[in-house]
């Protein structure tokens, strides 16, 4: 039993085991980990009883019988009310101390590299701090642009008692700036339509980046995890297998698939899906940022789909100067969230912080394998900011 003083803990026991109990080992426990400053010492009280058998008058097999399906039912009963909400409280409570442990993890593993990195460092440094300089080869190590370490770094780089440099204080500050950086990941939200509406979701992009598939492994949480009806229009006809893939999946998740060639067929066919379908979810030709004719016909494309939620899908294992000259091509003709692709690929990841500060364009989910609906997850700030710190 654990409460902020003895007194507590000892009443907790005395409640649920009664005046028998036994108090075997009393002891107070520190907090730990890197919030130990603002949480209070605990007792931890440990005691035992011992239960005493008691006569019970026999009962006929029948009120026997009668009396455990009368408790079944009532157990059922309450256990229906309170399951959902005990789940999410653990939910809450489990994400909180992963959170910490991870928080605490991260610490050790970058204190052991530090201490390693302090005696190999050769040649020309950009900190003649020895902690500031690690943080700052792990970012660029890790595909940061030196621009942007900089700015992660500022405010530590400020702190006056630069030779007291406190590890924790250094970790918490660039953590939580790159966490900043980030930003709320936009998820995609989707709920029971009234009839003759359905949400439109197009993804855009360049060819190869797995914008099918990505289309496939969205689509199937929704179908599965969420209960709803959804159709697939393809407008990607220059590629035979798409259309292709695109059924297979479709047959799969039995769902109908349309397949369209120009602006009027797509009106036509969001107008037959949105009859029987929560969600349409629209897949597009890859088209070359560079090809301004190509991107035009997009454009067209994407003016007459009402109320369209758009996803520009990326593969995180391109060239972070082609990134940032398919998002800007891509913007001129639509706003949208981005979706990374193929994170299972690489082991550096500082090209999605990159575009966060420069772009400012807001990010939604990642996938990290082609594994159907498994491989696709919201992206996680707080994990990109472990890797991108070393916590891998």
């Amino acid at each position: 039993y654990e409460a902020t003083t003895e007194q507590q803990a000892i009443e907790m026991v005395k409640n649920e085991l009664g005046m028998d109990a036994i108090i075997l080992n009393i002891k107070k426990t520190q907090p730990k980990g890197l919030f130990a400053f603002f949480r209070k010492a605990k007792v931890e009280v440990t005691a035992a009883y011992e239960d005493k058998p008691v006569i019970k008058e026999q009962k006929s097999e029948k009120e026997d019988k009668t009396e455990k399906d009368s408790f079944n039912k009532k157990l059922i009963e309450k256990s229906s009310q309170d399951i959902k909400k005990i789940a999410q409280q653990q939910e809450t409570i489990n994400e909180l101390e992963k959170k910490l442990s991870d928080t605490e993890i991260l610490l050790k593993q970058v204190m052991q590299k530090l201490t390693v990195s302090s005696h190999t460092v050769d040649g020309p440094r950009k900190y003649d701090n020895a902690m500031l300089q690690f943080f700052y080869e792990k970012l660029i190590s890790q595909g940061v642009s030196a621009k942007i370490t900089e700015i992660l770094l500022q405010d530590v780089e400020n702190i006056e008692d630069l030779d007291n440099l406190d590890i924790n204080l250094i970790v918490k500050v660039v953590y939580n700036r790159i966490i900043s950086i980030l930003g709320e990941p936009k998820v995609l939200k989707v709920h029971k339509t009234e009839k003759n509406y359905a949400k439109n979701v197009v993804f855009i992009g360049p060819t190869g980046v797995g914008k099918t598939t990505t289309i496939a492994k969205l689509s199937s949480q929704f179908i599965f995890n969420d209960k709803l009806n959804v159709g697939f229009i393809t407008a990607d006809t220059y590629r035979i297998a798409a259309v292709e893939q695109l059924k297979t999946y479709a047959d799969i998740l039995d769902s109908e698939v349309g397949v369209v060639y120009n602006c009027d067929d797509i009106i036509e066919k969001i107008n037959e899906f949105k009859v029987i379908n929560d969600v349409i979810f629209i897949d597009t030709a890859g088209r070359s940022h560079k090809n301004l004719e190509n991107l035009n016909e997009l454009k067209s494309f994407l003016d007459v789909i009402p109320d369209a939620e758009v996803y520009l899908v990326l593969s995180i294992t391109t060239k972070y100067d082609d990134l940032l000259s398919i998002i800007e091509a891509y913007s001129k003709i639509s706003d949208f969230k981005i979706i990374f692709t193929k994170l299972d690929e690489t082991s550096c990841l500082g090209s999605v912080l990159n575009i966060c500060y420069e772009t400012g364009k807001e990010i939604s989910y990642a996938t990290n394998g082609q594994n159907v609906p498994d491989d696709i997850d919201i992206i996680r700030p707080e994990k990109i900011a472990r890797d991108l710190l070393g916590s891998r």
